[in-house]
Formats: structure tokens, sequence, C-alpha cells
């Protein structure tokens, strides 16, 4: 796959992996990024948007790694370089990746860790056959 600039904007900065940015990804009529709920101090948020990394998103898991080593850190440029080595050590598993067409697909582990099915008829589904109206 071809990297652009419009599919770049879909990856997070410090992982690489599928940031499910509402915006980047098109989804704005959908509601609110989930973002807009995420919990971040605000001298991070400060730090991010002062163009400190490339033009995305972080990615849910990376944004709350950084947020809770910053607030043990007063360095935030220091939290942020330890989000890999974080990532890495508490987590193997993928949660998604993404596919030809650039959409984000869900894996069966991911899956199983949330417990449910959505119904949406996700690609990996361990609950195939369920009710996810139950």
């Amino acid at each position: 796959m071809v990297m652009t600039q419009a599919n770049k904007d879909t990856l997070c900065p410090v992982c690489g992996e599928a940031n499910e940015c509402r915006i980047a990804n098109g989804c704005l009529y959908k509601g609110a990024c989930w973002c807009d709920q995420a919990d971040v101090p605000a001298h991070v948020l400060r730090f991010l948007v002062e163009g400190q990394l490339e033009p995305a998103c972080l990615c849910r898991r990376c944004l709350a790694t950084l947020a809770h080593d910053a607030r043990s850190l007063d360095d935030t440029p220091q939290a942020l370089a330890r989000v890999p080595e974080e990532i890495s050590r508490h987590s193997n598993l993928k949660d998604s990746y993404l596919d030809e067409l650039g959409r984000v697909v869900f894996t069966a582990d991911y899956h199983l860790r949330r417990g449910y099915c959505c119904g949406n008829n996700c690609r990996h589904c361990p609950f195939v056959g369920s009710d996810p109206t139950l």
C-alpha cells in the first residue's frame, strides 16, 4: 500500500496503528470523536497542539498512556518518549489493522476482550450466531 497523506492521517504517529479518528476517517456524521471524551491534562494537549508530532491523532492506547505518564512526570516530551516502550511492555495483542482499502478491521482478540457482539457483522467476530440485542 502506498502511504499518502490521507491514510497517514488515520495512523497514530507514535505506534503506527489505526487512530480511529472520526475526522480523518470521514465519519463526522457519527458524532463527536472519541478523543473529545478523553481525560488528558491541559499541558499535554498544549504540547501536542504546538506541533511536536506529525499532524495526526494519537490512538486511544497511546493517548491514554501519554496522559497517565504525563501526570507523574513534569516533562511531557519525556513522557511521550516512554509511550512506545510502555505499550510494548503491556500489550502484545493487536486490536485492529487496516485492510487493503484503509478501513479499520478489529481482531478477534479485541472482540473477545470487549466481550460482546456489536451486531455490525465484523470480519473477525468470535460471537458468530449470537444475538447482539441480548
